[in-house]
């Protein structure tokens, strides 16, 4: 019957012990929920909006009023402040809490007029390198709206068509096709990442405990009863118990935290189960070996930690990897999270087929390998407490 089976047996005593521990608790429950809606809470305007800016006119003429509007009209961005002669230009960044000043130079529409260049200036606050990139860009857009209304003024008495003149003044068109988050949401961006790097941290710490608590607390012989005395049901009814757990987390994300926050899944759910299926184990099975190799609790967790934590910034997520100096690119390709990161957004985002993301779960098949040879390297240190009898393995 399956509740004399040594697997099953172990499975439930550990799904009960995991459940009665404050700590697991916490982990599995408390910081999760915490964490998640608290970064998606962060993120929760998506996109920016209405980025403060000042403006100084210095032609006051009819063309610059008409850019000003047009900078008005633009979605991502708000007029703040107007300035005058007497302002310094640099210091309206900390006086009016701008992040960017359009400057209007003298003479703007005149020289428009003589078809003689002109500039229009741009200070931008790029302490925050995301303020500098959307001011660029939406004074882009907004620069070439207005030139295009220009010319399309000055051809008109002609009666040629604008439409066919634009193509000789602009012969090379753009059309962006953006894929995964093309509206440029900052939830749909980061929270995925994030609640994802926190679930491998979450499995690791807790796996890193599963052997070396049982020493430490002395119901190794209890385990050992249940299981009589077969270490492959152990491994095995704990790996069990400690994917329930996992999965209730990745329920929690996909279930809850996504639909929550509007964040859509473009690929295949079926797919990306699969995939998180893999790196679950691998680090469950890592753990497993962390806990088997180090004795005391402490110093596992420790070093679970400080495997774990560089993760998200080495895994190219904000960085890219190639840009980075070689001993941190090398640190990243040792980090299961990186490769797992990398197949999960071609899934996610871009709904690619399995076969572009095999490079990756090879990689995730040699971290299982590393995890599996961990657990070999533990039990052959351990063999004193593991393959004797009950009453030794409490020594």
């Amino acid at each position: 019957m399956l509740r004399n089976w040594p697997v099953y047996r172990v499975f439930r005593r550990e799904l009960l012990r995991l459940s009665q521990e404050k700590s697991v608790r916490n982990l599995f429950i408390i910081i999760p929920i915490v964490v998640f809606f608290v970064l998606g809470s962060i993120y929760y305007k998506g996109a920016l909006r209405e980025v403060p800016i000042a403006v100084y006119d210095n032609d006051n003429s009819t063309l610059s009023r008409t850019y000003i509007r047009f900078l008005e009209s633009s979605p991502h961005l708000q007029i703040t402040h107007y300035l005058s002669s007497t302002d310094a230009l640099e210091n309206a960044f900390v006086e009016k809490g701008v992040q960017g000043v359009f400057y209007i130079p003298q003479d703007f529409h005149k020289n428009i007029l003589k078809s003689v260049p002109t500039q229009i200036r741009i200070y931008t606050n790029s302490t925050n390198i995301v303020f500098g990139n959307l001011l660029y860009k939406s004074a882009l857009e907004v620069t070439q709206t207005l030139s295009g209304a220009i010319v399309a003024k000055r051809i008109a008495p002609l009666g040629i068509d604008p439409n066919k003149i634009m193509g000789t003044i602009l012969p090379i068109d753009i059309n962006t096709r953006v894929l995964g988050n093309p509206q440029y949401n900052y939830v749909y961006y980061l929270l995925p990442g994030l609640t994802t790097v926190l679930l491998q941290m979450i499995i690791f710490l807790a796996s890193a405990r599963a052997f070396n608590r049982e020493w430490k607390k002395n119901t190794y012989t209890e385990l050992y009863s249940i299981s009589k005395g077969n270490i492959g049901s152990m491994i095995l009814g704990k790996y069990f118990a400690f994917m329930i757990y996992a999965l209730s987390l990745c329920g929690l994300i996909f279930a809850m935290v996504f639909p929550i926050f509007g964040i859509p899944i473009y690929g295949s759910f079926l797919n990306i189960f699969t995939l998180l299926l893999l790196f679950l184990t691998v680090n469950i099975l890592m753990g497993f070996g962390l806990s088997l190799i180090v004795k005391d609790e402490i110093i596992a967790l420790d070093a679970a930690i400080f495997y774990n934590s560089p993760a998200f910034v080495f895994s190219g997520f904000t960085f890219p990897i190639w840009a980075m100096p070689w001993p941190n690119t090398i640190y990243a390709q040792i980090i299961p999270y990186t490769h797992f990161l990398t197949a999960f957004l071609k899934l996610y985002q871009i709904d690619t087929p399995l076969n572009f993301i095999w490079p990756e779960v090879w990689k995730l098949l040699l971290f299982l390998l590393i995890g599996l040879c961990m657990i070999a390297i533990g039990l052959f240190i351990n063999r004193k407490k593991i393959f004797l009898t009950p009453k030794t393995a409490t020594l």
